[in-house]
């Protein structure tokens, strides 16, 4: 899946030809929104499917794509993301030892721009996923979703699409409508997951390569307001077809998720320099959330990082804006 990036296109589709798995045994068709011939040209060369969609949205994108498949098992790869070359074999093997499995996802490995692993002390904590440490592979058999709960919540399950691989069954009537309508589509894969017959499998292994960069739309405000407006439409759907108790965690991320947008919204103006004023009451705004929702009012630098910007950017806002640190702060509202 590649939107509007050409840089590390080739990189990720080699990813996919060089698995161990024998390439017959693998169908592979990359969706983007632009024309290169050499890029054309190199698909073309290694037998890959391609097709073009400049549908800004990324729910019927991904449909569009999942729909022109035949495979039985859908594995999502982002452009930016890589394999590591025994992951499709891995993931087949999981799903022949859980034949009742819908929904997979392996834990991830940080790397930066040019594919160099990050020093963990980088790392967020939903790319670390540490409860995977401690219990080693999950699986969740189909009627022990709700008792699972609670493990789950510890983990990551709702983090990065090119770390899941689904049952093409797992999409089906309602919940094709409601994927279509999403742009942020690794918290409702799970969730499809949650409200399917099929069982769950979280993997402790680091078979996906998530390449951290400048040009990652997921850290910006527009991803964020798409990612708020997702997650409140999420809890609903969880009240009305999850089992008990997800309804109530869905809603608690949708708050999370809200309270992300605010930092973000508030670094976001000091960053492209607008006027001293509006960071300063985008603030006293973020505030005020904090007092609707005492539980997020958390004395660590994800709560109140935003705040000692906006509170810089009014008294030395050159200085102000040279500082990078703060964006550390707001890497996942998982």
């Amino acid at each position: 899946m590649c939107y509007r990036r050409t840089a590390f296109l080739r990189e990720a589709v080699a990813s996919v030809l060089a698995q161990t798995l024998p390439r017959e045994r693998v169908e592979v068709l990359v969706t983007k929104d632009f024309a290169s011939a050499p890029i054309d040209r190199f698909l073309a060369e290694n037998g890959v499917n391609a097709t073009l969609d400049d549908d800004p949205h990324i729910g019927p994108w991904m449909w569009r794509a999942i729909s022109r498949t035949r495979a039985p098992l859908i594995a999502f790869l982002d452009d930016d993301d890589l394999y590591a070359p025994d992951r499709l074999a891995h993931v087949l093997k999981v799903f022949d030892e859980h034949p009742d499995l819908g929904y997979y996802r392996n834990r991830v490995l940080s790397v930066d721009a040019q594919g160099q692993p990050l020093p963990p002390k980088l790392w967020g904590r939903h790319e670390i996923d540490a409860e995977l440490d401690r219990s080693g592979p999950v699986y969740v058999a189909p009627e022990a979703k709700e008792s699972a709960l609670p493990t789950l919540r510890r983990a990551y399950p709702l983090f990065n699409s090119s770390s899941i691989v689904i049952r093409r069954e797992l999409l089906r009537g309602e919940l094709v409508d409601r994927f279509q309508e999403v742009q942020n589509p690794d918290p409702f894969l799970f969730l499809a997951g949650v409200v399917s017959p099929f069982g769950l499998y979280l993997d402790r292994e680091r078979l996906t390569k998530y390449r951290r960069h400048p040009e990652n739309i997921t850290t910006s405000v527009w991803a964020g307001e798409h990612g708020f407006q997702d997650s409140v439409a999420l809890a609903d759907l969880a009240a009305r077809l999850a089992p008990p108790g997800y309804a109530e965690w869905f809603r608690g991320r949708s708050v999370n998720v809200h309270k992300y947008l605010w930092t973000k919204r508030i670094v976001e103006q000091v960053r492209v320099a607008g006027p001293r004023r509006r960071p300063a009451q985008l603030a006293v705004e973020y505030l005020r959330f904090l007092d609707r929702h005492p539980g997020q009012r958390r004395w660590d630098g994800s709560t109140w990082a935003a705040i000692g910007y906006a509170a810089g950017y009014l008294v030395a806002p050159s200085f102000t804006r040279r500082i990078r640190g703060v964006s550390s702060h707001l890497r996942t509202y998982e």
